[in-house]
């Protein structure tokens, strides 16, 4: 009886660990799913979109300065007529139909409205009426779920925000076990074989998306079989470029855009042999040497590069100096989840950046530290001068909330980094208007007849100044106008939010 009683406690004690254990799993489980989506925003408060009078119907800016078809001059005393989304009209001397709208532009430019060709939006839907404050009318995004393509059709069908393009997520190729992981913590999509790559490019494709994003984690082979089933599919391949391949490789490729300048210095690094700061010198040799003949086959091939350069530029800081670049930036704009980061993931805060050097970091780690990743900025810079003059489509992108890239400020940051580096104001401004409207064979980026009603009213003259994008009077999206009040009531709200949804006071 003893043992009966016995083998019944037992069996009894092992179905409730087992159930106290499936408890913990499930509960872990649910724990790790809350921290994933409160650092990508899902936590903070959500501004209502609808609630933002624009003037809409038959619009004219007159008197205004308005920016060349080509981009390089500001031509004086214009009238620009814009209806139902599109331009009508431009000239000197407008006959304006009756009951239109009238906007005074004397001492004002118009531009193009601006594109950030590399954004991450994450489950922050706040973020695109900071893009349109920023007379951002157009978005890159480029980790794309099946919320930003709702999102894409909804502001296609009239909602308030930029034009979105949308590319999926990363193609990458890992194991069975990891596939599943880096799916469930990272949105990564796993092409674990070559030969799975048609379905996933197809499955894509099928889903509505413009673009398949290539990674970093790919074997040759595998880069070789979405390439082929992207063509086959006539969807654009962009991204990454695999580090598990000669850069050779792209040239006979179908990839049509590199994600970063970042691809070419990373697989020049590897040609060179790995530079540290003992040798950092010979490393920028070597990319000036080389530099000239891959811009070449950029142009030749016709292969279009994001810049995404002023975030390179600030991981230096970022690694020993946080706050200092924390005080510089629109930080009460950026959503909170990721600016505060969880328990699993750093945000941007100075002792919880995602780039900082830990405290038990040496002063001459920190210094060395430093020297690396601004010698890596400068190979950056100096690709990018090859590539202006090779003729090289670069589209200006931040990689938005990445540390550091607050949405729709962050392209004024990047055109001003680009523009310091050795573009024109011009050629700076031409990379965040018509170069990206080209690659997405959209007719926007310029201010002419039949094209979008996409523009910015500035109060000073970009070409002068580059600086000048950030003094915004007013924004155009869609044919519809928001003055300066509208847009610090669209800030303010957002704001507001923010501030409801924060852990962290800063």
């Amino acid at each position: 009886m003893d043992r009966m009683i016995s083998a019944a406690s037992v069996k009894k004690w092992t179905l409730l660990s087992l159930i106290l254990v499936l408890a913990l799993c499930a509960a872990s489980i649910l724990w790790v799913d809350h921290q994933l989506r409160r650092f990508a925003g899902a936590a903070t408060a959500v501004v209502d979109h609808v609630g933002f009078d624009a003037m809409s119907g038959p619009t004219a800016i007159t008197d205004v300065h308005v920016l060349s078809a080509d981009g390089n001059t500001m031509i004086g005393g214009h009238t620009v007529l814009f209806d139902q989304g599109r331009v009508v009209a431009i000239g000197e001397r407008l006959e304006l139909p009756e009951g239109v709208n009238v906007v005074d532009g004397s001492g004002r430019y118009l531009i193009p409205g601006l594109v950030d060709a590399h954004v991450h939006l994450k489950q922050s839907p706040n973020d695109l009426l900071i893009y349109v404050a920023n007379g951002v009318t157009g978005i890159r995004e480029m980790s794309g779920n099946a919320d930003h393509l709702v999102w894409r059709d909804e502001i296609d069908a009239g909602r308030l925000g930029p034009r979105m393009f949308v590319a999926s997520e990363k193609l990458e190729s890992w194991g069975w076990f990891a596939g599943h992981f880096q799916r469930w913590t990272r949105n990564r999509i796993n092409v674990r074989r070559p030969q799975d790559a048609e379905a996933v490019v197809r499955s894509l494709v099928g889903d509505g998306y413009d673009a398949v994003k290539l990674g970093s984690i790919l074997d040759e082979e595998t880069y070789r079989e979405i390439d082929r089933a992207a063509s086959e599919s006539e969807v654009a391949l962009i991204g990454h470029f695999p580090v598990s391949a000669p850069l050779d490789a792209l040239w006979t490729s179908g990839q049509s855009e590199l994600s970063h300048i970042e691809e070419i210095a990373k697989a020049l690094n590897a040609e060179f042999g790995f530079f540290t700061t003992a040798n950092a010198d010979e490393y920028l040799e070597f990319v000036a040497r080389r530099s000239d003949d891959v811009a070449a086959k950029l142009a030749e091939h016709d292969i279009a590069v994001v810049s995404s350069l002023w975030l390179i530029e600030s991981i230096a800081r970022q690694k020993v100096a946080p706050a200092d670049l924390v005080e510089e930036i629109e930080l009460r704009y950026a959503n909170p989840g990721l600016v505060e980061g969880t328990p699993l993931s750093k945000g941007w805060l100075p002792g919880n950046n995602a780039y900082e050097m830990g405290p038990e970091a040496s002063p001459a780690e920190r210094e060395a530290a430093a020297a690396y990743w601004m010698t890596f900025a400068e190979a950056h810079r100096i690709l990018l001068r090859a590539m202006r003059d090779r003729g090289v489509h670069v589209l200006a992108g931040t990689d938005a909330n990445t540390a550091g890239t607050v949405p729709g400020f962050s392209l004024h940051d990047e055109l001003k980094s680009l523009t310091s580096a050795g573009l024109s104001p011009a050629q700076s401004l031409r990379s965040a208007t018509a170069a990206p409207a080209e690659r997405m064979n959209r007719e926007a980026g310029r201010i002419a007849p039949g094209y979008r009603a996409d523009m910015v009213l500035l109060r000073a003259n970009p070409l002068v100044d580059i600086a000048n994008t950030r003094a915004i009077e007013g924004v155009i999206v869609d044919g519809r106008f928001l003055d300066r009040a509208q847009l610090d009531s669209i800030l303010a709200t957002v704001e507001e939010a923010n501030e409801r949804s924060r852990t962290i006071a800063f």
